[in-house]
């Protein structure tokens, strides 16, 4: 899934990537090995730092070689064009200089430490609504000022590799587009580096070798290997013309990691422990250092925006507060990063509430916090967490067993961990070897003990054919859903639900039960996802929010001052879907003006990658925008109200009053039905188009 095919008659080993843009995730999709989680690319973009930016390109760097790996799939350089743009969050926002200014930076610390960048996705890779499908229409123009510019000026932090991205523009994928890749990239740029497919995303055996994309990932190749070897043998690819310059530039990547020199596999020079070796076949290591933790600190605070800050009310001084109330869903729970290809497993994480606490109570232990969650934002049921076990070992997940065929009977071929309610591989190469390619199912057992006595609902969303027991007991019969979601990217069912009351303290036995076929849609221009196998089970007890929302503004009105904490989710921003509204789910924007109207010392504090309504932004003392932090969320935010920290971050996208005034507003996400999106608004994106139409933005 990660690594290339190794050579052992060649004594070419494996050259290893990982994701991603927040942080080095390692061979595992969504629980690898621990890791750093920095702010995401937006956050980065905020500080309008390079330096700070290369410094943290330097932890990914080092991270990358302590999980094995080669080259890092990151940064993401595309455009924020709309606020609804789903993966904005991995994105350096809406202006194509800061981009790859910002770009710049994270590659140089990253190729520092001996690893590879990887800038992608090349190119006008902005929205996630029929990503693998959609035509879109740029005039030479705007391609070239806004949308190619930030790969143009990343060029001088030199790059080792770039990938392309999955929709067509103007009329040809990136990967088949001689146009792009070859004719501007290589011919008028002089990039020398590897250029890959994104996962699943080659599009053609001959155009896109006549393109000079290089490399196709993942393994085992479908569109190159075999098929490109026939396409030689037919006259339809030249071997001199074609095939051998990228097989040069695939090995010069691979000897500057001594990957030409195998020993036993594990791409060692005798003798030779320089910056860029790595070992991909050891164990996946941690990183942990305080500089590391303190570099990712230091980056959450300075992306922080401030802006509102009515009378002063920021910094908070707790010596002059006897009670302060800290309020919201997001205030014990924070949105760290993005989901899909940002997913990492962080050592640790903190949170608002908490640092808040420890930071004011260190200042004036007579201090009175109180705490109120007000609302649940949630689009679907959190993951169980802490109350879900693995049956033989007592650590936090469920446990997984293979079996070959779809009755779910003989032998375990092969049993997996997973730390939580959440089951996800990402390909055939995530299971075991024996059942690759052939017909095999697994259950996934857990032992569940909740904590409160209560009706719980519980949700199921699939690939295959999932059944969710608890005690033996059928509870959701998933078996013969049609209707895709965007769960498991955009591959899995929408979400089943059911409800079952249970006892706190008592220990239930909860089982998926999922035969894994190919979703009844294939996404029509990938070879990857329809692939994908995995489930989720989330889980929530029956709330009275009515009583959660009184209280949170009763505790409102009877503090001296209150920190809000409010967010998108991530199951709002997301890899493979577009967000449909500017403002924050379900009931926020209700309880920010609540919670203003009984006080007027009240810090909101809102987390988005992307622009998001205000309705109650003359209300508020004062507004802190936060955007995703990563795991030093929670002491980032406590740094900057407590006044540890100057919050000096900017705006690097446009917030409009309304979405009618954005000029991505008539065009974006275009023509889903047909696969057509026209980039009308041309170069005026963002800022620019205000500017041009005389509007004033939030």
């Amino acid at each position: 899934m990660w690594e290339t095919t190794p050579i052992p008659r060649l004594n070419i080993s494996s050259l290893k990537t990982s994701d991603g843009p927040a942080g080095v995730r390692g061979s595992r999709w969504t629980d690898g090995t621990h890791t750093t989680f920095i702010p995401c690319g937006i956050s980065l973009a905020a500080t309008f730092d390079p330096a700070l930016v290369e410094r943290i390109g330097g932890v990914l760097g080092a991270e990358a070689k302590s999980k094995g790996a080669h080259v890092l799939l990151a940064p993401t350089m595309n455009i924020s064009r709309s606020p609804f743009g789903g993966r904005n969050f991995e994105n350096f926002g809406e202006d194509p200089f800061l981009t790859g200014t910002i770009a710049s930076s994270y590659i140089g610390g990253v190729q520092s430490k001996g690893a590879s960048a990887c800038m992608k996705h090349f190119v006008a890779n902005d929205m996630e609504t029929r990503r693998f499908n959609m035509e879109q229409t740029i005039d030479q123009r705007t391609l070239r000022e806004i949308y190619l510019k930030p790969f143009q000026i990343a060029l001088d932090a030199n790059p080792l590799t770039a990938m392309t991205a999955y929709p067509k523009i103007n009329g040809e994928h990136a990967d088949t587009s001689r146009f792009l890749v070859h004719d501007i990239l290589r011919n008028e740029w002089d990039y020398q580096g590897l250029v890959m497919s994104d996962w699943g995303g080659l599009n053609s055996t001959v155009d896109s070798i006549r393109a000079t994309t290089d490399l196709e990932m993942p393994r085992p190749p479908l569109r190159y290997g075999r098929a490109l070897a026939k396409a030689v043998k037919d006259g339809q690819a030249s071997e001199n013309e074609h095939i051998d310059p990228s097989v040069r530039r695939l090995l010069n990547l691979l000897d500057k990691f001594h990957c030409l020199d195998n020993v036993n596999g594990r791409g060692e020079q005798n003798g030779d422990r320089s910056s860029s070796h790595v070992d991909i076949a050891a164990d996946e290591g941690e990183s942990d250092t305080p500089e590391f933790r303190q570099t990712a600190r230091e980056a959450a605070s300075q992306g922080i925006v401030l802006l509102e800050n009515r009378q002063n009310l920021l910094l908070l001084q707790p010596s002059n507060i006897k009670k302060l109330g800290i309020i919201g869903p997001n205030a014990k729970n924070p949105t760290l990063g993005g989901t899909g290809s940002a997913i990492v497993n962080p050592y640790y994480t903190t949170n608002p509430c908490d640092s808040i606490n420890s930071d004011a109570k260190t200042i004036n232990p007579d201090i009175e916090i109180c705490y109120q969650r007000g609302i649940f934002t949630h689009l679907q049921p959190p993951l169980i967490g802490h109350c879900l076990t693995q049956p033989n070992s007592g650590s936090p997940g469920l446990q997984v067993d293979f079996f070959h065929g779809h009755e779910f009977i003989g032998d375990v071929v092969s049993t997996t961990y997973w730390q939580d309610s959440l089951v996800y591989f990402m390909s055939d190469g995530d299971v075991p070897e024996t059942l690759r390619g052939g017909k095999y199912c697994y259950k996934a057992t857990g032992l569940l003990r909740p904590s409160v006595t209560d009706t719980y609902n519980f949700s199921l969303s699939n690939t295959g054919k999932a059944k969710l027991f608890i005690d033996e007991q059928l509870l959701i019969d998933n078996t013969e859903w049609v209707e895709i979601s965007g769960n498991f990217m955009n591959c899995g069912s929408v979400e089943c639900f059911a409800s079952l009351e249970l006892e706190a303290g008592k220990t239930y036995h909860l089982r998926i039960d999922n035969a894994v076929v190919p979703p009844p849609t294939k996404p029509h221009d990938n070879t990857l996802f329809h692939k994908i196998s995995g489930v989720r089970v989330g889980m929530l007890f029956q709330h009275d929010e009515e009583t959660m929302f009184r209280d949170a503004v009763e505790s409102a009105r009877n503090a001296d001052a209150v920190v809000l904490v409010v967010s998108h989710n991530n199951d709002t921003e997301r890899e493979g879907s577009d967000r449909t509204s500017l403002s924050l789910p379900r009931r926020t924007d209700e309880l920010v003006s609540e919670v203003c109207r009984v006080n007027s010392n009240v810090v909101v504090v809102t987390q988005s990658a992307c622009a998001i309504s205000m309705p109650w932004a003359y209300e508020a003392g004062a507004i802190l925008h936060a955007w995703y932090l990563g795991q030093e969320c929670g002491n980032a935010v406590s740094d900057v109200i407590l006044g540890h920290v100057n919050p000096s971050g900017k705006l690097p996208v446009t917030f409009p009053r309304k979405i009618e005034d954005h000029g991505s507003h008539k065009w974006f996400p275009g023509d889903a039905a047909n696969d057509k999106a026209e980039f009308g608004e041309g170069i005026l994106v963002g800022y620019r188009w205000f500017d041009s139409e005389g509007l004033e933005p939030l």
